[in-house]
């Protein structure tokens, strides 16, 4: 990394880092919206970085080089500005004709000629017209596939000044072939740098030496609070022009659809005032912005007289400092509320918007003949689940290549196996050398569900003759037992595909399941059609006493030893990467390195190491838990490069038995490896019940992870899940139910939902079962009886796609202090209820603190609640034997409890995702839009019956 120095004349960061320039009002707003959030940061870039030159690689319909523009426009910048683009479009934006270059044009011309100029031509075509060393600013954002986005910053690179700052686009997408993300991931480490993860993510790289102070500071990776604020602060300020942009999108569209919904015109016209009213309310609110802004320039302008001041009247310069802080925070407060109520509003009309086109669709006749195909649709599909176990072996392994090969000419996506369940009692584990440790910790677990387990390491001579087989690592044998008697567990990384050939991909499809310990691996194998119900996590853990397990598999027991090295390296020396790295540890620890040792002479040696380091073969590996968890059981602490999914292992990060260093920075290890030797002298008792704690609680997860997976698949019944799962611990009092082997879901709640919830939630896997439902009320029920042994009087629990509204905080804040105040008074809170029951009675209203809370007799709705006792109690006693999904799925269940009073706001407090598939159903959340709609106008008639009644 180069040494980074001050330009002359520019100022250093400090409480002022937020400039005027960041409030700059866009005259161009267009599709596509989420670059709109990002426009204050530019605006800010171009005051602060004041550049000579700026390039942009992409420039589509021109919403970020016109805001460029009119940011150098304004502040009156002797700044050159290039936009290079074919404007016939790309496999991300699609192929579109030279509308979008005239409206550019329409646009750009009359203003920004003068040092502005729009290349037509490819990228690599535009290279010659630039000289080396002459671009300030570099805007990537063209074809977003990672071979693409890496050849355009590879091949600009020497065109960029030492004042050169790259930006990336749609650093933050991780869908498709988007691979922005990715390359981010390899460069934000090797230079200054700064993520927005906001609007599709923004990255921004300091390439060149010669930066601003103010620039340098904000990409100090050092300095993370900082970098937080940062990011908060352009997020907000960035939301409510990302807003309008998709508000003129949407005002666009159902323009578009006037024609299609003239039964709805008295409706429409009703809602176009109300926009129209809101449209006034948003230019009020950015009026009185203007006006705060003025005030607190005004104040700004009277701190800096007193500053002036001071050595004539200190005094009195300290009490008008205070005073201006004083309002300095009024006015922020007030600044963020507005933000808050805009971005409400938002919301609302966002909401409002899809109902009405929901409610459109459904009084359209084509509506009303495609829901017929949809309750076929779903009729067929719990038919599927009812038959899939009875389904011969072969027809089953047929039909699944056939479609298999039908969706691949065709480009869609394989559908899972369908599940078979069994009653066999002796389980082979395949499992070659490498993979001993896995193989003895699946054993330990059917062992105590009351399997009898074998262990193998080679193909059997006498052939497949027990009732199941799981097949660790499938790819390394030969010959494999039939896919109906055989789980196997893929241990590769995704990050590699050389083992993911198609032979490979069809062992994997063609077992009874497919297990995997890694999350990434998994939306990997998603790609590949192999995906839930066919699929399940199973992630690896620690062996607790395992000198004890070794012996129950015929295994020598642990034997005393003594250290006679620091450093203990395993596994394949040959990556240049390895060899590197362990050159710079044996500079300075005794360091032993084996490159093929199993069995009970590897326990060994892990054992007579002080501390065992973990090196990726490939830079971009996934964390290798087996080897990181089989150190730990032995009790030697470990030395680990980060991940592609280091985020995956909180708990394992908060252990001080593991240290973590960043990929590929050698003298990072080395640190960390005297540190954790210092820590085995200073601090061995801490050490040693840090190790001891995380193998119990890994151990613990993957021992139900397991249960979970036999349990889905018929191999254990009720009884004995309910009993071999009575030692897992509650997860905790606020939880989300969700399947990590539906990827899509459980990543748009880690990654949009989560980050605005102010409490701490713990992430439930849930039960697995066909059909469906029946795992789904499991799950209640599991959580339920868990809450009740810890003695808990209450428990929140969420589905994985509710979606929270803006005013969620603010509004739950109410919720709560209400439900406190009516401790033993009610049963569920629910934060959403889909449909109204035709006897549903109203019992109770109240206002309170502006929030309208309604008190009913029954629900239907599992999104969002909050369980008292008495709901716990009838959730805990659920009867998973009533298999009719008409009156037992656990919503239906506890509608019909008597006396259960139940609470709700009007309106709801949280909404419901909808570009989620249900993983109960087969369909899409969609559908479900103008049903919540409808629950809540009804709703609304109740209480104003009732409120009418009690008024007279």
């Amino acid at each position: 990394m180069n040494r980074m120095t001050d330009l002359p004349g520019q100022t250093r960061a400090s409480d002022g880092w937020l400039l005027p320039a960041a409030l700059m009002e866009p005259y161009h707003l267009t599709h596509p919206a989420p670059w709109a959030g990002h426009i204050p940061f530019a605006a800010w870039l171009m005051a602060v970085a004041q550049p000579r030159s700026l390039v942009e690689l992409g420039a589509y319909s021109g919403i970020s080089y016109l805001a460029f523009c009119q940011a150098i426009a304004e502040q009156g910048l002797m700044t050159r500005t290039y936009a290079v683009d074919t404007w016939e479009g790309d496999a991300h934006a699609g192929a579109y004709g030279e509308g979008i270059l005239a409206s550019l044009r329409q646009a750009h011309d009359p203003h920004y000629t003068q040092f502005s100029t729009l290349m037509r031509m490819r990228f690599d075509e535009a290279l010659p017209s630039f000289a080396d060393g002459s671009v300030d600013v570099l805007h990537i954002d063209g074809l977003h596939t990672y071979e693409a986005v890496r050849h355009d910053f590879e091949t600009w690179l020497p065109k960029l000044s030492e004042r050169g700052v790259v930006l990336f686009h749609d650093s933050n997408v991780h869908r498709d072939d988007f691979g922005v993300h990715q390359l981010w991931a390899e460069l934000e480490g090797r230079y200054p740098s700064l993520h927005f993860p906001h609007s599709n993510g923004l990255g921004v790289l300091l390439v060149g030496a010669q930066q601003p102070a103010l620039l340098r500071s904000l990409c100090d990776r050092s300095d993370a609070a900082f970098q937080r604020e940062v990011c908060r602060v352009f997020a907000a300020l960035g939301a409510r022009l990302e807003a309008k942009a998709e508000m003129m999108a949407l005002q666009h569209a159902l323009g578009d659809q006037r024609e299609q919904i003239q039964s709805l015109e008295a409706a429409g016209q009703q809602r176009h005032s109300w926009i129209e009213k809101l449209d006034a309310d948003i230019r009020s609110l950015e009026l009185e912005r203007e006006q705060l802004r003025g005030h607190l320039e005004g104040t700004q302008a009277q701190a800096q007289q007193s500053q002036n001041a001071l050595e004539q009247a200190q005094a009195q310069a300290q009490w008008l400092t205070a005073q201006w802080e004083t309002r300095q925070q009024q006015q922020d407060i007030k600044f963020l509320a507005l933000q808050q109520e805009a971005a409400q509003k938002q919301w609302q009309i966002e909401q409002q918007a899809q109902q009405m086109q929901a409610l459109a669709r459904k009084l359209s006749p084509m509506w009303q003949i495609t829901d017929l195909l949809r309750k076929g649709k779903r009729v067929v599909f719990r038919l599927k689940q009812k038959l899939a176990p009875y389904e011969p072996a072969g027809l089953r392994r047929l039909r699944h290549a056939l479609r298999r090969k039908m969706r691949q000419a065709r480009g869609a996506p394989v559908s899972a196996v369908a599940l078979l369940p069994g009653n066999n009692r002796h389980y082979g584990i395949l499992a070659t050398a490498h993979t001993q440790f896995v193989a003895h910790a699946l054993a330990q677990v059917l062992r105590k569900a009351g399997f009898e387990v074998s262990l193998l390491q080679d193909v059997p001579a006498e052939g497949f003759g027990l009732d199941m087989y799981i097949v660790v690592c499938p790819q390394m044998f030969k010959q494999l037992p039939p896919g109906e008697k055989r789980i196997v567990f893929q241990m590769e990384q995704s990050v590699s595909p050389r083992w993911f050939t198609d032979d490979y991909l069809a062992i994997l499809e063609n077992s009874l399941s497919a297990w995997d310990y890694a999350p990434a691996n998994l939306a990997f194998l998603e790609t590949k059609g192999i995906r839930y119900p066919h699929t399940f996590l199973v992630p690896i853990g620690g062996v607790a006493a395992y000198s004890q397990l070794l012996q129950d598999c015929g295994e020598p027991a642990l034997s005393p030893v003594e250290p006679n090295c620091d450093v203990l390296f395993y596994g394949d020396v040959n990556a240049p990467r390895r060899q590197e790295m362990l050159q710079a540890l044996q500079r300075q620890f005794s360091v032993r390195i084996e490159g093929n040792l199993f069995g009970d002479a590897l326990r060994r040696a892990v054992r007579q190491a002080r501390v065992v380091v973990n090196i990726h073969y490939y830079e971009g590996a996934l964390l290798e838990t087996t080897r990181v968890y089989e150190c730990l059981s032995l009790g030697t602490p470990v030395v680990t490069e980060s991940s592609a999914d280091i985020h995956q292992h909180a708990a394992l990060l908060d252990n001080p038995a593991l240290r973590v260093t960043p990929v590929g920075d050698a003298q990072a290890m080395v640190q960390a490896v005297q540190e954790m030797l210092q820590q085995q002298v200073h601090s061995p008792a801490q050490l040693q019940q840090g190790l001891a704690d995380e193998v119990v609680r890994s151990g613990q997860q993957f021992e139900f992870m397991v249960l979970r997976a036999l349990y889905a698949l018929g191999r254990i019944d009720a009884a004995q899940w309910e009993a071999l799962t009575m030692p897992q611990p509650l997860p905790g009092r606020c939880m989300v139910l969700s399947m990590p082997e539906t990827v899509r879901r459980r990543a748009h709640f880690i990654e949009q939902t989560l980050p605005g919830l102010q409490s701490e939630v713990a992430v439930f896997d849930g039960v697995r079962y066909s059909p469906g439902w029946l795992g789904c009320a499991m799950s209640y029920q599991y959580l339920a009886r868990k809450a009740l042994q810890t003695g808990a009087t209450q428990l929140e629990i969420m589905e994985d796609d509710v979606e929270m509204p803006p005013d969620y905080a603010q509004r739950r804040a109410r919720v709560d202090s209400w439900l406190a105040a009516h401790d033993g008074q009610w049963d569920i809170f629910a934060g959403l209820i889909a449909k109204i029951h035709p006897g549903t009675q109203v019992l109770e209203v109240q206002e309170r603190d502006g929030e309208t809370f309604v008190v009913l007799d029954r629900m239907t709705s599992m999104v969002h609640n909050i369980y008292a006792q008495p709901a716990l109690e009838a959730l805990a006693q659920w009867n998973s034997s009533i298999r009719d999904p008409h009156t037992n799925t656990i919503d239906s269940y506890l509608q019909g409890r008597a006396q259960m009073r139940v609470v709700t706001t009007l309106p709801f407090l949280v909404a419901h995702t909808t570009d989620m598939d249900s993983s109960l159903w087969g369909i899409n959340n969609h559908e479900y839009l103008a049903v919540i709609y409808k629950a809540e106008q009804d709703l609304r008639q109740l209480v104003e019956r009732f409120q009418q009644v009690q008024a007279r």
